[in-house]
């Protein structure tokens, strides 16, 4: 209708207007003796059926088609004469409605019996269950709303990142599995921390990074074809992954265990994607020495090494005079620490490390009274 043009098909039948409808004083049979009163609102056999009127233009037509059609079939029924199944069209020009076809015996008007295709029982032995409804939970698939739903009740995900994961199934499938295989790693060591929100996570790197990884994938993918690429990113799917759930899982639960930090993690999931499609999370951080330093003796002892280190002599003596600057000289140690742990030291840790450090040092040069 918004192109200026219209097209539809109308459907007319006729029922008696309600026995209780105080309105009503007449019925289709003219006879209104007390012996037939039982009768007195019920259509005559064959009457009722709705009548098909095709390829309608415009609203006057529906109106004139519908009117045309109300009197006529009511005639009929007075009459005692079948309105029956028919297919119409609408002669604008004599304002009224003529038969194109019957659908003969057909129980619904617009179904035409097809001798060739046996009769479907929808069953416990065709369904394989004991209800439709039962066969369609266990094998129609999950709505994207209720998909969403779900995922903010069990896993408790924000609604954004809830959303975007259940707009692509085989996200939800990758994200409830690395959740699983995650947690189940996390029972193994004893280390089942409340504290580490590891559905957040998960979802925060499948939606952040492994998706980022796909997307750039497909673009280097495209090349210079910029219909290639608008396909390929118009169709970006964690299906399209190289990590795979159990991979995925095993990162977060070292992230969750203290063992990765976030930014090692992201530096692993790359190359699981791209460079190391087989070996593990763990494998592949030993291999390049990306592993926590969250031991306190350790820490410790690398803290006082970068304190005390003879290059870093003007920064200690100006910490030992104190002052409003401190804060600046504590920055440049972490730095430094950071630095000789080549990245791997537990950052609160570190920090608390350093800061006893720092305190034994400005301890030592105080007189004792």
């Amino acid at each position: 209708m918004e192109e200026g043009s219209l097209r539809c098909d109308l459907n007319v039948s006729i029922a008696p207007v309600s026995s209780n409808d105080d309105t009503t004083s007449s019925s289709f049979d003219d006879n209104n003796d007390d012996e037939q009163s039982n009768d007195k609102y019920n259509l005559p056999p064959g009457n009722g059926h709705r009548v098909e009127v095709k390829n309608l233009n415009s609203l006057r037509q529906i109106i004139a088609a519908t009117e045309y059609e109300a009197i006529r079939q009511s005639s009929l029924a007075i009459q005692h004469n079948h309105t029956g199944r028919e297919t119409r069209t609408f002669d604008p020009l004599g304002g009224k409605t003529i038969c194109i076809r019957a659908k003969g015996d057909a129980i619904d008007y617009r179904f035409m019996p097809e001798p060739d295709l046996p009769p479907l029982i929808l069953d416990e032995t065709t369904l394989g269950s004991k209800s439709l409804e039962e066969f369609l939970e266990r094998y129609m698939p999950e709505s994207a709303e209720d998909a969403t739903a779900r995922l903010l009740e069990e896993y408790g995900l924000g609604e954004s990142v809830a959303v975007l994961i259940a707009s692509d199934p085989p996200a939800i499938v990758l994200f409830e599995d690395a959740v699983s295989v995650a947690k189940a790693e996390l029972v193994q060591e004893d280390n089942d921390d409340d504290s580490v929100d590891v559905s957040a996570l998960v979802a925060n790197f499948l939606c952040n990074d492994l998706y980022a990884l796909i997307k750039k994938s497909a673009i280097e993918e495209a090349g210079d074809d910029e219909d290639k690429r608008a396909t390929l990113l118009n169709s970006i799917s964690v299906d399209q992954s190289t990590v795979a759930s159990q991979r995925l899982g095993l990162l977060i639960a070292m992230i969750a265990n203290g063992t990765l930090t976030t930014s090692m993690a992201k530096k692993i999931l790359t190359i699981m994607y791209k460079d190391d499609l087989s070996s593990s999370p763990r494998d592949i951080a030993t291999r390049n020495g990306w592993e926590v330093i969250s031991d306190m003796d350790v820490l410790v002892q690398l803290c006082t090494d970068v304190v005390h280190d003879p290059k870093n002599t003007k920064q200690l003596e100006q910490y030992k005079q104190g002052g409003k600057n401190t804060w600046k000289i504590e920055k440049f140690f972490v730095g430094k620490v950071m630095a000789q742990s080549n990245g791997n030291a537990h950052p609160e840790k570190m920090k608390e490390a350093l800061a006893s450090v720092l305190e034994k040092v400005v301890f030592d040069q105080t007189p004792s009274s």
